[in-house]
């Protein structure tokens, strides 16, 4: 082999070794074409690759903060734009056209009596004053302390407030003052109710509503306000809660309009006898009390429940009974008051009374002949009589014929019974009978009539009282002769008087009253008895929520302690979590605080406030000055609210200026990394091209020397 010979097969060598060289120059190229970047190998950039791994560990720190800066912006946003909602929602309540300055006028409803033939009456709307809508109860019955005939009248709202005064309109028909009734406790306390009582013969009762209807709406917008701010302050921001504090995944509003319950149970009636027994259940607790007789008042008997219902659980437990409900019972006359421990809870009231039975008294007779008088001229005709007493007669009385020259008429009365109860109301009516000649035609006497027509009655009536009964159990000829004497008491006061009256005991169950005319004037008699059990019962009435001022706080509570309305306060009524703000470094230097909890002073203010406006509606005769207290603490919220608004506004500056910063500082970052690292895309165009062509060419060439024989490659 020659020399020659032996430098061709190097050169070829060589070339393979070229090809090589410039396959790994292609594969550079090409990277740096597609990436854009010079290497992704340190080493390629010699004394920059410290400063490159310093830009690109900013990059990365500026990265991870504007990543937390946007999570906090979406939450700041949400409650800057919950917070703008809330002062809208102050707005209308601050506004004039939509929470008037007054309650407006009542509308009263008709009348409507149980007894009509014992109570009458109507309401005088011009003289009346009402400071609460209300059904209202006009009761009657026999009064202890009165004169006979004599009705103890109480007027009841059902929510606590009663009065009651003495009436007989047997005596000078009482004056407006006299019928003037002025109620005393609960929501109406106050109200000036002004009767017109026509009639009142006996125990009975009557009913009338008294509503406002200019409060229906702001009654509604302010509930339609509770509800609207529940929903703000249950708002999600992605999976948090805004106003939950640091509870995140806690929903933190519960009932907002949640209020203590006050239910109120009034007693009516009268104190009736010892044995009565009162039974009370609240939730599913039952208590009872049984009069002994000494009771003085029904406070007495009211006091006797309270006191079990505010007794000590333990004891109870300790006994085996069910523990008292978390309620607390107070009395005021005859009115007990019923308010839950805590808001939002609720209870059942509801109550039974169980009377000793009431009897059965009865009167008959009242034409009983005796041997003066001739029975053909009267027995039996009291019937006939009857019928003219309040309508003209419009036939003859056939046995009508004129008395007896001096004998005078005798009526007899027999009353029957084994007891008597409270409120029962014996009768008798007496009227003159006179005889009416009716001439039409003096020419024919035939056409001419007389017939006997009853006038001027007159009612006397005794209503057994509760100072009676015992009276009336210890007279020695049984308890009818003891009213009989009553009844004989009030008609021989009567100065008008048809006839005397006598009474003859007829022991253990009856009576006899003996009426003698007074001259020969003939009379009807009639005879009535209204038997009357014990009518005692309670009313209960559960007041709208807020219409009792201690039915809500208006304490602002501190951390840890909860609000009322928080989701957590009956499970702990604490969380410090609650009222926790959020915090951000949002740069090396500088950090954020956002976040409002719902248990803010704020909200607590505005929340309040509105309860407030609520018991304003909800008590028209205080509602002008409950209105200006909540207005002013409807005022001092929207402050508030605007200083969290504000807080929050400058949190949203911060994260702004912060993100702003950072963008700018990774734009240039990014510039001084691609000075370091970046390649001018045609540059490396051109190169890659170039390489390319030298790749082919040299492929080529050692393709057509690959394909000679030895023998041609050597020659």
């Amino acid at each position: 082999m020659t020399i020659s010979r032996v430098s061709t097969y190097g050169s070829y060598l060589s070339m393979l070794n070229g090809i090589n060289g410039n396959s790994s120059s292609l594969a550079e190229l090409q990277q740096q074409f597609n990436t854009g970047i010079k290497s992704q190998d340190l080493s390629a950039y010699g004394t920059q690759a410290n400063q490159l791994l310093a830009l690109k560990a900013q990059y990365a720190q500026r990265t991870g903060y504007s990543s937390a800066i946007t999570a906090a912006t979406t939450q700041v946003n949400a409650t800057e734009k919950a917070l703008s909602s809330m002062q809208t929602v102050v707005a209308n309540l601050l506004s004039s056209a939509n929470i008037p300055a007054g309650a407006g006028s009542p509308t009263i409803s008709a009348v409507t009596s149980s007894n009509s033939g014992n109570l009458g009456l109507s309401v005088d709307t011009t003289k009346s004053v009402f400071n609460a809508a209300a059904t209202y109860t006009v009761s009657a019955v026999p009064s202890n302390s009165g004169k006979s005939g004599s009705y103890d009248v109480t007027v009841s709202d059902g929510m606590g407030g009663v009065s009651t005064k003495t009436l007989n309109l047997n005596t000078i028909p009482p004056d407006d003052g006299q019928q003037t009734f002025e109620m005393t406790g609960g929501p109406g306390d106050g109200s000036t109710i002004a009767l017109d009582i026509n009639q009142l013969k006996g125990t009975g009762s009557a009913t009338f509503s008294v509503g406002f209807p200019d409060l229906a709406a702001p009654k509604a917008l302010l509930q339609g306000a509770l509800t609207q701010l529940s929903s703000l302050l249950n708002t999600k921001a992605g999976d948090r809660y805004i106003f939950a504090g640091s509870r995140y995944d806690t929903q933190p509003v519960g009932d907002l309009s949640a209020t203590k319950q006050v239910t109120k149970m009034t007693f009516k009636g009268t104190l009736g006898v010892a044995g009565d027994t009162y039974e009370m259940y609240v939730g599913d607790k039952r208590y009872t009390y049984t009069t002994t007789g000494s009771e003085t008042s029904p406070s007495d008997i009211l006091n006797g429940l309270a006191s079990q219902i505010n007794g000590p659980n333990q004891t109870a437990i300790a006994n085996g009974q069910k523990p008292n409900p978390p309620v607390v019972a107070s009395v005021s006359g005859n009115v007990m008051t019923l308010t839950g421990m805590d808001a939002g809870y609720t209870f059942t009231a509801q109550s039974n009374v169980y009377s000793q039975p009431g009897y059965n008294n009865t009167e008959s007779g009242a034409a009983t002949p005796v041997a003066a008088y001739t029975p053909a001229t009267n027995d039996g005709q009291d019937a006939i009589y009857a019928q003219f007493m309040t309508q003209p007669a419009i036939a003859a009385d056939p046995t009508a014929v004129p008395p007896v020259t001096g004998q005078q008429q005798i009526d007899q009365v027999n009353l029957s019974g084994a007891s008597v109860d409270v409120g029962d109301v014996f009768t008798i009516t007496m009227g003159n009978r006179n005889t009416v000649n009716v001439t039409s035609d003096d020419a024919n006497p035939a056409n001419n009539i007389s017939y006997d027509k009853v006038s001027g009655p007159t009612t006397y009536s005794y209503v057994m009282t509760a100072g009676d009964i015992a009276a009336a159990k210890a007279d020695p000829n049984g308890p009818m002769n003891y009213v009989a004497n009553k009844l004989a008491g009030v008609i021989n006061t009567d100065p008008q008087r048809s006839a005397d009256a006598v009474v003859t005991a007829n022991p253990p169950l009856g009576a006899q009253l003996t009426l003698t005319g007074t001259g020969t004037q003939r009379f009807a008699t009639t005879a009535t008895v209204q038997n009357n059990t014990n009518q005692n019962s309670f009313t209960t009435n559960t007041l709208d929520p807020f219409q009792d001022p201690n039915s809500f706080s208006t304490t602002i509570t501190s951390p840890p302690s909860l609000a009322v309305y928080d989701t957590q306060y009956t499970s702990g009524a604490q969380s410090t979590a609650a009222f926790a703000s959020s915090t951000l470094n949002v740069d090396d230097s500088t950090t954020a605080t956002y976040g409002v909890s719902s248990n803010d002073p704020a909200i607590q203010n505005l929340i309040i406030g509105i309860k407030q406006m609520l018991s304003a509606v909800s008590n028209p005769g205080n509602y002008t000055a409950l209105m200006s207290t909540a207005r002013s603490t409807i005022v001092q919220a929207q402050g508030q609210i605007r200083q969290l608004d504000a807080s929050t506004v400058n949190a949203q500056s911060v994260l702004g200026t912060a993100a702003t910063n950072h963008k700018n500082a990774m734009d240039d970052i990014q510039n001084q990394i691609a000075n370091i690292q970046n390649v001018d895309p045609t540059t490396v165009a051109a190169q890659l091209q170039a390489a390319l062509n030298q790749q082919q060419g040299a492929y080529t060439v050692a393709g057509k020397i690959a394909s000679l024989s030895l023998v041609n490659f050597l020659s």
